[in-house]
């Protein structure tokens, strides 16, 4: 069995009978970022809108510097892509028109041409889903990419997506939450893409809304907007090891075996989280991260502790007592030392959180986390690091979704 500790430096009650150690780290600040915004006229904004819904990085134009793309569902273009050329990000037109994209979003090589097309979801107000087609390596930044539709039809709002070949069959699948139609849906890439309309698409998983778990200790309150029992955050691991890529999220895993798709619970009282999974602790099976993406909640990892071969629970740790709409959650190898750390960052809206946080939970390979707080007071929304300049290190990238929108921030990493 692996042990699990956070190195502790304020020590508070634990929280819930699974919990093992709860605890809020004392945090130091890092010197070592340079922005550049927006604001000052060094970066142009998406759009005029005040929404800027989804982030999605991605090395399009096979540079070897991670390109980004910037979704806004008020106003037009809706769709923007921004290249790293020459010492500058250079905006293109990917979708002219004004569409209702939501939060979430992949990259996938849907044409099998070899470069990386995108997928985006539509909001509470559209049913549709769509994938737009690289013109690599011809690109203008006055042109619109060529949008084609994925899903046209049956209920709103898909809130994440994720490509992986869940069923074993050597070709990847999409998977997205319908937040609507209460469902979690799978669709294999037709053998046209560009010539179909819609995809072939199977249930997943499917929730009611009638009910739902009191949320879990710790939780201050979903949004207002929430409907009951909604579900979203996706990523993937192969959890069981047995060779497969498994679905996480919505605080569940899926795995398919025999033709269809297995429900596995983590925790059922966070459905509504931002999922990470990693070998946080080496050896066994991989730990799962959730945390709040909208409201007040805390950060929880989930190790599982297996009593006899396939059974077990999910035992959880308290990593931070409370994230303020901690919608960034990303699972990397910052440091370069060969263990998993959490990239992690709060939202603002209006004079709100004037502390928000982007921070770091360096890990040791053993379960345990230093914090490092790398930036504070600014409201970041689907943030994410990546290469964005091409000298080798993490940058963050960090829009926000309605705070001082439009608005577009990139800090630069000098250390």
């Amino acid at each position: 069995m692996k042990k699990s500790n956070i190195v502790l430096l304020t020590l508070i009650l634990a929280m819930g009978i699974q919990t093992e150690v709860a605890s809020q780290v004392n945090a130091t600040q890092s010197s070592n970022w340079k922005r550049i915004s927006s604001e000052d006229g060094t970066l142009l904004v998406p759009n005029s809108g005040n929404q800027q819904t989804a982030t999605l990085v991605a090395d399009i134009d096979q540079d070897g510097d991670h390109d980004f793309f910037i979704a806004e569902r008020t106003a037009a273009p809706a769709l923007t892509l921004f290249r790293y050329r020459n010492g500058q990000w250079k905006k293109h037109i990917v979708e002219e028109k004004l569409l209702r994209i939501e939060a979430g979003s992949a990259a996938h090589d849907i044409d099998n041409d070899g470069d990386l097309d995108v997928i985006f979801g539509g909001d509470a107000q559209s049913n549709e889903v769509w994938w737009w087609e690289n013109p690599y390596p011809k690109f203008d930044p006055q042109i619109p990419w060529k949008r084609r539709t994925i899903k046209k039809s049956g209920s709103n709002k898909h809130h994440d997506q994720l490509f992986g070949d869940f069923d074993g069959d050597g070709e990847a699948e999409l998977v997205f939450w319908n937040q609507g139609a209460n469902q979690l849906i799978i669709g294999e890439i037709p053998a046209d893409p560009k010539g179909s309309n819609e995809w072939a698409m199977e249930i997943v998983y499917e929730y009611s809304r009638d009910s739902e778990m009191e949320p879990l200790v710790g939780f201050d309150g979903y949004p207002a907007w929430r409907s009951v029992n909604e579900h979203e955050g996706l990523t993937s691991i192969d959890i069981d090891g047995d060779g497969l890529i498994d679905i996480v999220g919505g605080g569940r895993w899926f795995k398919y075996r025999d033709g269809r798709f297995i429900e596995n619970i983590i925790d059922a009282s966070y459905t509504f989280s931002r999922s990470g999974v990693g070998d946080f602790i080496k050896g066994g099976r991989p730990e799962v991260i959730l945390t709040v993406g909208d409201g007040l909640g805390p950060m929880y990892m989930y190790e599982w502790r297996e009593r006899k071969p396939g059974t077990g629970t999910w035992a959880k740790t308290l990593l931070i007592e409370e994230l303020d709409n901690g919608h960034t959650l990303q699972v990397l190898d910052y440091n370069g030392d060969g263990n998993l750390d959490i990239f992690s960052a709060e939202m603002r809206f209006g004079e709100g959180n004037p502390d928000a946080k982007t921070r770091i939970l360096l890990g040791d390979g053993k379960g345990n986390f230093r914090e490092m707080i790398l930036v504070q007071g600014f409201g970041i929304h689907e943030g994410k690091m990546a290469d964005l300049d091409g000298d080798g290190d993490l940058d963050i990238l960090g829009k926000p979704y309605t705070w001082n929108a439009p608005l577009l921030n990139i800090w630069i990493n000098e250390q």
